[in-house]
């Protein structure tokens, strides 16, 4: 299918639909206006990483009108593609809140039953998961918005909050900057070259099995290791920087699910990311972080000017959230 031919089933599309919850016709206007800029085949790849674990949405998935293309777009996709394409909404997500509600009084909320767009409610919240060892709760200041690696939320096995860059940059870009949660099953034994296969699944037996392992990684160097504990349990707190003149996208490691998680650094010096390997349950349990103050890569690409100071006080935040986390076994 041709860009005007993609463009103009959008248009008729618009001009028909109604839906449960008819299009307003100042969103269908807007779309419309959208639309000789849309490109058909999704978001841009290459340095941004989008198919892959760096933690990051195009921006049209979370904002307003822009948002409403996606929707739309898809409905056209499934009339192109047929309802076996793969990608579709599993069945947790199709009753996803639209609309932004505060977490309950009577206690914290599900990350799963967030909103779908736009930043989360501040205010506790937890994840418990049949892909994680244990409950995790943890609390969200404002400003920040929830990622998840798959089309269902529950199916996830990579969940994160990650700061809205509005406010720290003043532009309108994902900011790929925050944290996030995981379980590992395949460590890469070079993270730029697929080729050389994964190492030994013992090293993902302990979290000081890991840490060490991580040391032989070419290119993506270990800075340092250190014990740390969280919400009660103890384990190693990585910190890996990359090799200057290193341009691959980089797969640190993969999830049961098959996700390719990769780092995300800043163009600016420090030039880090840190991941904390936990002891929980008999299994080792991740958190990424990017506890940088600069500019994420990912918003650079985006046009963001670089900063070296963008992020300083999200860091406070992001350490906060970190000092909330409670991990309670099953």
């Amino acid at each position: 299918m041709t860009h005007d031919d993609f463009n103009g089933r959008l248009e008729s599309y618009l001009d028909e639909y109604e839906g449960v919850t008819p299009l307003p016709d100042a969103v269908r206007d807007a779309v419309r206006a959208k639309l000789p800029s849309i490109k058909q085949g999704g978001p841009p790849r290459g340095p941004q990483r989008i198919a892959r674990m760096t933690l990051q949405l195009p921006t049209y998935a979370r904002y307003g009108v822009a948002a409403a293309v996606v929707v739309a777009a898809v409905a056209i996709g499934a009339m192109v593609i047929g309802p076996d394409s793969t990608g579709a909404p599993g069945a947790s997500d199709s009753a996803a809140p639209s609309a932004t509600v505060a977490p309950s009084a009577g206690g914290p909320s599900s990350l799963l039953d967030s909103p779908r767009a736009g930043d989360l409610p501040t205010g506790n919240y937890y994840l418990d998961l049949p892909a994680y060892p244990a409950r995790i709760d943890f609390a969200v200041p404002e400003g920040w918005w929830y990622y998840w690696s798959s089309a269902s939320r529950a199916a996830s096995d990579v969940h994160a909050v990650l700061v809205n860059s509005l406010k720290t940059t003043g532009t309108d870009y994902a900011s790929a900057w925050g944290l996030g949660f995981s379980v590992i099953n395949q460590v890469r034994t070079d993270p730029c070259d697929p080729g050389a296969g994964n190492m030994a699944a013992s090293v993902t037996g302990s979290a000081a099995a890991l840490a060490e392992a991580l040391r032989s990684w070419p290119d993506f160097p270990v800075v340092s290791v250190e014990d740390v504990t969280i919400g009660g349990y103890s384990g190693k707190r990585v910190e890996i920087t990359q090799d200057e003149g290193v341009d691959c996208e980089g797969v640190l490691f993969t999830t049961p699910t098959g996700y390719e998680f990769g780092p995300q650094f800043s163009s600016i010096e420090p030039v880090v990311n840190q991941f904390t390997f936990l002891d929980v349950e008999g299994s080792v349990f991740v958190i990424w972080t990017t506890d940088f103050p600069a500019t994420t890569i990912f918003e650079e690409d985006g046009g963001a000017s670089p900063d070296p100071q963008a992020h300083a006080a999200d860091q406070v935040e992001l350490r906060n959230i970190l000092d909330s986390i409670v991990i309670t076994p099953r």
